[in-house]
């Protein structure tokens, strides 16, 4: 591989990314919305609203259920509100932190190929010198770069956020936890590498950013299943389950990486975008 015309391919990606005013708006209001915005309102409830009966029942009976599994440090949860708190910052609001690496890869990679396509530039690239391997991992370095900055930067906002607020209810920093060490470190990669070679992929096969976008939201739908398991109260997601979900997902990316090279050339991607 050729890593000058890589850098330049990968340097264009992203200059692409400020130019396109839907894909930059989104790299900016998800990470807001899941950092700033919910952990915010969730922390501001409990330093200024009665939890126990803003909640109701259910989510006494949820929390009944947890406390026992919690790991709770030299934290003392003896409120309803502190145990609300340590609860959704440290098991909810991680399986919905995986959405912003998630949407923002989904985004960003489903626009690789198609965007070339309708700014009429993939041509150019089908008939230069480069070979396929490099305009795929080009393409696949395009896209998750932009990911992984997102979510450390979402993650710095979230600590942030958090600890300011978190301080007063608990008289001490409560983030980042084992739970979210693991998640930033293992699992967010993990699932941003995935997302972005499964919308590659589909992005070289249809001719739409919008038909890109669809297909590859799918994605989203464990985190979902994820989530709604541990309202239910079915399961708890600590950070060695965090671990181990991320070894199947890097066994998973290294066996699409290895397939998407090899059921990509040069013809397919021709016929399915020029014609």
């Amino acid at each position: 591989m050729n890593n000058t015309i890589m850098k330049a391919m990968i340097k264009k990606d992203l200059m692409d990314i400020f130019r396109s005013k839907n894909l930059f708006a989104t790299l900016i209001i998800i990470p807001i919305l899941f950092s700033v915005i919910l952990p915010a309102a969730v922390l501001g409830s409990a330093l200024f609203m009665d939890i126990e009966k803003l909640a109701g029942n259910d989510a006494r009976k949820l929390i009944d259920s947890f406390i026992t599994h919690l790991n709770k440090e030299s934290l003392s949860l003896d409120t309803p509100e502190q145990q609300f708190v340590y609860l959704f910052i440290n098991n909810m609001l991680p399986s919905l932190f995986l959405l912003v690496p998630i949407i923002t890869a989904s985004v960003v990679a489903a626009n690789s190929f198609v965007g070339e396509k309708e700014r009429r530039t993939l041509e150019s690239l089908l008939f230069s010198p480069v070979t396929i391997k490099t305009l795929f991992v080009s393409k696949v370095l395009g896209s998750f770069i932009p990911s992984l900055l997102v979510s450390a930067f979402s993650f710095f906002l979230s600590g942030i956020v958090i600890n300011a607020l978190g301080y007063r209810l608990f008289g001490q920093m409560i983030f980042p936890s084992a739970n979210w060490l693991a998640l930033i470190l293992c699992l967010s990669p993990m699932v941003s590498l995935m997302t972005v070679l499964l919308n590659v992929f589909i992005s070289s096969r249809v001719k739409t950013f919008q038909e890109a976008q669809n297909i590859g939201g799918v994605i989203i739908l464990p985190v979902v299943g994820m989530m709604a398991g541990q309202a239910s109260g079915l399961f708890l997601v600590g950070a060695q389950v965090i671990l181990l979900i991320s070894l199947g997902i890097f066994i998973i990316n290294l066996i699409l990486l290895q397939r998407i090279t090899k059921y990509n050339d040069r013809y397919v991607l021709f016929e399915k975008q020029i014609h």
